[in-house]
């Protein structure tokens, strides 16, 4: 941020004399806030016995308490202040981010002060460039993704096993079956497939039509139906492949009955 007011040279020298005065006029460096530097006016000289105009480079600061303020009386400065946060990662649009944004700044006017005190001059660090270091040193802890776990019962489980059997073999799930190593490891395998849920990850990338940042949501399921009815139909298959070939005659005679009578 090279002046928090104005454009024109001569209109932010009298801003900044008016409200902070010149930390290298006064020799003074307390309780001031580094915002850059501008040209002197030009003084005639002689150098090597040729005329020019001499300039030096003049700290332009004010005081904190106005630097402060000028967070509420400028509104360019605001703007810039918050592109400046938002580049950093702050969510612009979240509750509360204008007391965050206010509460930044005047940490920053602290900040910049205290090395541009402490050092007599010589740490020239704007409010923004302490914001940039600040800003820079917090670790954002990592996003967690979230996952979504259905509990689904024993009973829920054995219908659509009982539903897959019948439709497969032609016949229910017996108390005998239930009894079976296979129909036991089925129901665990498919309750583990439950468990894993789905997983839900929210990033923020940029639009590249709009050049927005937006919340991209990302939904992972650790399973689907189709799965499960996959893994159901293999076990039935090999548990009973006699009902399931049974089954599958009677499905094709019906077929082909069925074909005959539309002729």
């Amino acid at each position: 941020m090279t002046s928090p007011v104005g454009n024109a040279k001569d209109e932010n020298d009298a801003f900044f004399n008016n409200y902070g005065g010149n930390a290298g006029a006064t020799g003074g460096y307390a309780n001031k806030v580094y915002f850059g530097t501008t040209k002197s006016p030009a003084a005639k000289g002689v150098i090597r016995g040729q005329k020019v105009d001499i300039t030096t480079d003049i700290d332009q600061t004010m005081s904190i308490t106005e630097a402060k303020r000028l967070y509420l009386t400028d509104e360019a400065l605001r703007n810039k202040w918050n592109t400046t946060l938002r580049k950093k990662g702050m969510d612009t649009s979240a509750p509360g981010f204008q007391s965050n944004a206010r509460a930044l700044w005047y940490r920053s006017v602290d900040g910049a002060s205290d090395w541009y005190a402490t050092s007599n001059g010589k740490q020239k660090v704007t409010p923004e460039q302490y914001a940039n270091w600040y800003l820079g040193g917090q670790k954002k802890a990592p996003a967690l993704p979230t996952r979504q776990v259905y509990q689904v019962t024993e009973d829920e489980i054995a219908a659509d096993i009982d539903e897959i059997m019948l439709k497969k073999a032609g016949r229910t799930i017996q108390d005998s079956d239930k009894q079976m190593g296979w129909y036991q490891d089925l129901v665990k395998g498919i309750s583990k497939l439950y468990s894993e849920g789905i997983v839900t990850t929210v990033k923020e990338v940029k639009n590249p039509k709009t050049g927005k940042m937006e919340k991209v949501v990302t939904q992972t399921p650790g399973f689907s139906k189709e799965q499960i009815e996959k893994k159901i139909t293999s076990a039935v298959e090999a548990a009973d492949p006699e009902s399931v070939a049974r089954k599958q005659r009677i499905d094709n005679t019906k077929w082909l009955l069925s074909q005959g009578g539309q002729r």
